[in-house]
């Protein structure tokens, strides 16, 4: 069971005093996630697209291919985390991982979205692959090295809620470049020229930003313990109760979000009718979350961080039927846009919250079997929530093919029920689980303030021996 007893307050200093994260590196450290929305934010919506209008390769060779280039990378994802927990010294440790990401996820995006016309399923599939291996490499170490630089659970939040404020800033500003360069290329619509800006905003602002969090933000190689082996893993993943608990809450959470993802265009588009300013409604959506996220950290101040979470799902999952009230048009657009800006703030919290808690756990994992495998189980998390929400999108493309679902076409009866059941109540249904589980979440404040300060305790006390029982 997880300790629950209070520590004193003598031990809460102790283990705040131990922070040295300065505000501007926690700002440091966070910004490259504003260039990597570069990379997946337009992988999943739009170069798919862009291919099968610009190139010769079909939808259905796209599909594929996509699918096949996700699974070989989430299956890659569990071995680069096990090799960022055994890179110890200062130039092989986390900060390299993010100058290896940098370096290949530029060449990719160069040749991915610069494609001729002539361009095979071979040219999309080696280039995508490569993209999605290069962004696995800098998201799975820095997500380790984040928990690292938070050891307190106010400074996680911290570190987090930045990384979540800039991920959404680069998602808004991915939608932003086509239009201030109306100008120059005559239309709001994403070209050849406005992804070739892109590509090297992203270069320009990704490559300095990982040589300055080396230069100056600790990689802390003293915070870890040994480092872990694939026995270690399956320790882990037997004994740590809160471990499988937030993988099976992330895994829920995963695949009803999949299902809302792969219906909110069609509802937008063939429902409500307001594909033409899709582009806009993200805009309102993202700049919501960046306006909420703050306001969702400082409320940890007076609840625990797994409660707000789980009053996020649960919000987010009740609202939804109320996009069911405007009518289908134009005129309904103040009202869609005054939904999207409350989905987007009560989402928010999912941008960064999962992380800290699962930071919270890696640290009870450490305390239970002396290993530190902070990488493997971000790897894990990641390999977890890419197979749900492929999973769910999956299920929702499905749901939608049973009840013969004609996407761009005006349905009636069942197949439109059935686009209305998937994006206001299915996708709810597997959420409302997760939240129900991550609610009752064993480690809280309290608990994890103890977990910590035992931590300590065994780095300035080999006597203290490592605890192995389940």
């Amino acid at each position: 069971m997880v300790p629950a007893p209070s520590p004193s307050p003598s031990v809460q200093k102790q283990t705040i005093a131990q922070t040295g994260l300065t505000r501007l590196q926690t700002w440091l450290f966070a910004f490259p996630a504003l260039p990597a929305a570069f990379i997946i934010l337009p992988m999943n919506i739009f170069i798919p697209a862009f291919y099968a209008s610009h190139t010769a390769v079909t939808l259905l060779q796209i599909g594929t291919a996509t699918s096949l280039c996700r699974v070989i990378d989430a299956l890659l994802d569990p071995a680069i985390g096990f090799l960022s927990d055994r890179s110890r010294t200062r130039f092989n440790g986390r900060g390299t991982w993010g100058i290896a990401s940098g370096v290949i996820c530029c060449v990719a995006l160069f040749f991915l979205f610069q494609p001729s016309s002539h361009a095979t399923i071979l040219y999309y599939g080696v280039w995508a692959f490569v993209l999605y291996f290069g962004y696995s490499l800098f998201e799975i170490p820095r997500s380790a090295w984040s928990a690292e630089l938070g050891p307190t659970p106010p400074l996680r939040t911290r570190i987090n809620a930045a990384i979540g404020l800039f991920t959404v800033a680069g998602s808004l500003i991915f939608w932003l470049v086509p239009v201030t360069l109306f100008q120059f290329y005559g239309t709001t619509g994403f070209t050849q020229g406005t992804l070739r800006v892109i590509v090297w905003l992203y270069a320009v602002l990704m490559l300095p930003a990982v040589i300055c969090i080396m230069r100056y933000v600790p990689d802390r190689p003293s915070a870890r313990t040994i480092a872990p082996t694939l026995r270690d893993l399956a320790r882990s993943l037997k004994q740590n109760r809160p471990l499988a608990l937030y993988f099976l809450a992330i895994a829920l959470w995963g695949v009803g979000q999949g299902i809302w993802f792969s219906t909110t265009f069609l509802f937008l588009n063939d429902y409500l009718r307001v594909g033409s300013v899709f582009p806009l409604i993200m805009i309102v959506f993202f700049l919501s979350t960046i306006v909420a996220i703050p306001l969702w950290g400082r409320a940890e101040r007076r609840m625990e961080r797994h409660a707000l979470w789980a009053i996020s799902m649960i919000l987010s999952a009740l609202t939804r039927p109320l996009a069911l009230l405007p009518a289908p048009g134009m005129h309904s657009l103040p009202f869609i846009m005054l939904l999207t800006a409350a989905g987007g703030a009560l989402s928010a919290p999912a941008n960064f919250m999962p992380y800290a808690i699962l930071a919270d756990v890696i640290d009870y994992d450490i305390w239970k079997t002396g290993t530190s495998k902070s990488s493997t189980l971000y790897a894990l998390n990641t390999l977890i929530t890419k197979t749900a929400l492929a999973m769910g999108s999956g299920a929702g493309f499905i749901i939608l093919g049973w009840v013969h679902y004609h996407a761009g076409q005006a349905n009636h009866g069942p197949p439109l029920t059935g686009l209305l059941l998937c994006y206001t109540v299915i996708c709810s249904i597997p959420q409302l689980i997760a939240a129900m589980i991550i609610f009752y979440f064993p480690i809280g404040r309290r608990a994890h303030t103890l977990i910590r300060h035992r931590l300590n305790r065994r780095r300035t006390d080999t006597r203290i021996p490592v605890r192995n029982d389940p």
